[in-house]
């Protein structure tokens, strides 16, 4: 078992579980026992944390991110060091790395890509006005959240602007990928090598490939010193090329010829978006030094020439090679026409060969209805837009007909597909469109495709492309996760007609609709479940207890009346099952009351109640909070609350005197006794 998990460090950080291990570090869960909340906390490893040198370079990461505040990076809330233990107190935030989405995914729409570009430009914005270079910008270290947002993290060999730190190669294990050529020789840095390192990135978003691969590091790096990779268009055809100037601009070796700023590359990201069409013409050239500074078509179709040329001289060297080898059978086919028999033999076991593999083949890709997908509506979208959605190309071969077609629809427009809609097939499974060619009697509309379940991003930049103007409106929904599209109106299918604007509406997740609890006190269990169901709230648990309150009626209600909670809520009751048969009768003679002759019986008298209000604070590193009451282990309060509240007073009720009170946040709980008056 871990050493420090069950540990508290600092004396409040209570270490929990691993969540995850880097090269240097391990990042535990824990909970801050004084704020009542879950951070992440990274100590460096056993082998590390004798090392002056790892240790100064720990503290760079504490020191850089303490200085940083923003959506899209890792906030940073403690450093400390506890008996040779150093540690870093960071949010603790569920997602995964932007590496691992990449690889499930394989590459990204150029849409998606540059929504995380975008993100991670505005962290560098900020990170850079603080005069910190991050200096290991890659996929591994930016993590995605369940809503798409980017947060940059690691700040491990981040330098301060101001001490012009240099870092060599050995300092970017397992990132030579990702490392500006300046790095790589050693050179003096400035902001602009994030910005290559963040071109990179932008490169394997889109393509799902890396610029420069090599068997060694020593090779990657030399490539990024001294080769020029394809544009990104050229290895996956539908990407714009201006996202091409972009991103190869980014990536430019001279550093002269680079982007000069992260805000320069952010506003030619932005200009893209308003306008797939833009082009930026960032030409092509070499300086004095005989480096190259852009990456021009020029200058790939050299490089490609070279590569060929080489690769071409490597095959005949292995074709005379092959000759050599097998020079002796030259006459196998000459005997075989002399020995009929046995070239029939071969050919019968060749046969006998492709059948088995093409059985094989089946099993494994339609014998069986296992793992059939369905193939979506195309119709109506444009083959631009599809050819560069990865929610279709990553699941389909999509490839056009041989041939457009002439319509009414605009040049590009999808008018049929092969195979229809609904059907199931398996991965992989070709889809042939059939695009318009336009006509002289082209609608000039947009037909609107179904945006339902799509990021607003997604819609926009298909609407911009169309110069379709829209406007947004929130609604609730219970189908569609709040933030994402819920319809159109026009709704998807419909025509909208040149100048109209599109409204779209976005989920602001279920409503949540209040209802104000009744006074249960007195009604009998059906009555009260009644009036319950009448404000759209349910019957909890029934318990039935001893009290001198009538039998069957309702003595004691978890959520106190006139209280305001969502619908659905559950309240629970307590009934009077009467009072137990006493051993001795009581004494009478101080009762001035006349007893009617002995034989009538006494109004019970009506049952005191105690309240006490019991204060809860809220975590601050979540959105919702679910909190928990009971008294003496009974549930008197169930609800899931807004953090954004801060805290939170909850009136309770009970027999007056002295009761255990149970609070239970997100699971983390704890008791204490309470007064009830």
């Amino acid at each position: 078992m871990d050493k420090y998990i069950g540990k508290l460090l600092g004396g409040r950080y209570e270490i929990i579980d691993v969540v995850g291990v880097g090269g240097m570090a391990v990042v535990y869960r824990a909970r801050d026992v004084v704020l009542n909340r879950y951070v992440a906390v990274k100590i460096l490893k056993d082998e590390y944390a004798k090392d002056p040198d790892i240790r100064k370079r720990f503290s760079i990461e504490s020191q850089a991110v303490a200085k940083l505040s923003h959506h899209n990076i890792v906030s940073v809330f403690d450093v400390g060091s506890e008996n040779g233990t150093d540690y870093i107190v960071m949010e603790l935030i569920e997602g995964i790395t932007l590496k691992e989405y990449l690889q499930k995914k394989g590459h990204l729409g150029w849409q998606e890509a540059v929504f995380f570009a975008e993100q991670i430009c505005r962290a560098l914005m900020h990170a850079h006005s603080r005069g910190i270079i991050h200096q290991d910008i890659k996929p591994q270290n930016v993590i995605i959240l369940r809503d798409g947002t980017a947060k940059l993290t690691d700040f491990g060999i981040a330098s301060f602007a101001t001490t012009q730190e240099t870092r060599v190669v050995q300092e970017a294990i397992g990132s030579v990928h990702y490392i500006s050529p300046e790095q790589a020789k050693g050179s003096k840095i400035d902001y602009r090598t994030d910005i290559y390192s963040l071109g990179v990135v932008m490169y394997e978003m889109l393509t799902g490939k890396l610029p420069f691969e090599g068997e060694t590091a020593l090779q990657v790096v030399m490539q990024h010193l001294n080769a020029v990779p394809l544009a990104p268009s050229e290895l996956l055809p539908g990407i714009p090329k201006g996202l091409d100037e972009i991103v190869m601009h980014a990536m430019c070796a001279n550093i002269g010829k680079r982007y000069a700023s992260a805000e320069a590359l952010y506003a030619d990201l932005e200009q893209l978006k308003n306008n797939v069409q833009t082009r930026f013409d960032y030409a092509a050239a070499d300086d004095e030094t005989g480096e190259t500074h852009v990456i021009g078509r020029d200058v790939q179709r050299a490089a490609r020439r070279t590569a060929a040329q080489e690769q071409s001289a490597r095959v005949a060297a292995q074709r005379r090679e092959t000759a050599t080898a097998v020079r002796e059978p030259e006459g196998f086919f000459d005997r075989l026409a002399e020995r009929p028999a046995l070239a029939a033999g071969i050919a019968v076991a060749v046969v006998a060969v492709i059948a088995l593999v093409v059985v094989g083949l089946l099993m494994f890709t339609g014998g069986s209805g296992e793992n059939k997908i369905t193939v979506p509506s195309l119709v109506g979208q444009t083959i631009d837009d599809v050819m560069s959605d990865s929610t279709y190309t990553e699941q389909f071969t999509i490839q056009e007909a041989a041939e457009r077609k002439e319509s009414d629809r605009p040049v590009g427009e999808i008018l049929e597909q092969d195979p229809e809609p609904g059907t199931k097939v398996t991965k992989g499974t070709i889809i042939t469109l059939t695009v318009s060619a336009g006509g002289d009697n082209v609608s000039d509309t947009y037909k609107i495709i179904d945006f339902k379940g799509r990021t607003l991003e997604y819609a926009q930049a298909m609407l911009d492309e169309h110069n379709v103007s829209y406007t947004t409106q929130e609604e609730f929904s219970d189908e569609v996760e709040a933030g994402k599209i819920t319809r159109t109106d026009p709704a998807a299918g419909e025509e909208l007609e040149k100048g109209a604007t599109l409204t779209i509406y976005i989920s602001k997740g279920k409503e949540d609709k209040k209802a104000t609890v009744p006074d249960l006190y007195g009604m009998s269990q059906s009555g009260a479940k009644q009036a319950l169901e009448g404000q759209g709230l349910s019957l909890g648990s029934v318990d039935q207890v001893e009290s001198s309150a009538a039998v069957g009626t309702v003595v004691w209600q978890s959520v106190s009346k006139g209280t305001e909670v969502s619908q659905g809520t559950a309240v629970n009751i307590q009934i009077s099952k009467g009072k137990s048969q006493q051993t001795n009768p009581p004494d009478t003679s101080d009762n001035d009351e006349p007893s009617g002759g002995g034989s009538g019986t006494q109004e019970p008298p009506t049952p005191t109640t105690g309240s006490a209000t019991i204060p809860v604070a809220l975590p601050d590193n979540t959105d919702m909070a679910h909190v928990v009451i009971s008294v003496d282990g009974v549930v008197q309060y169930d609800e899931t609350l807004e953090t954004s509240m801060g805290s939170v007073s909850v009136p309770l009720t009970s027999s007056p005197g002295q009761h255990e009170v149970t609070v239970s946040v997100d699971g983390v709980s704890s008791s204490q006794t309470y007064t009830f008056n």
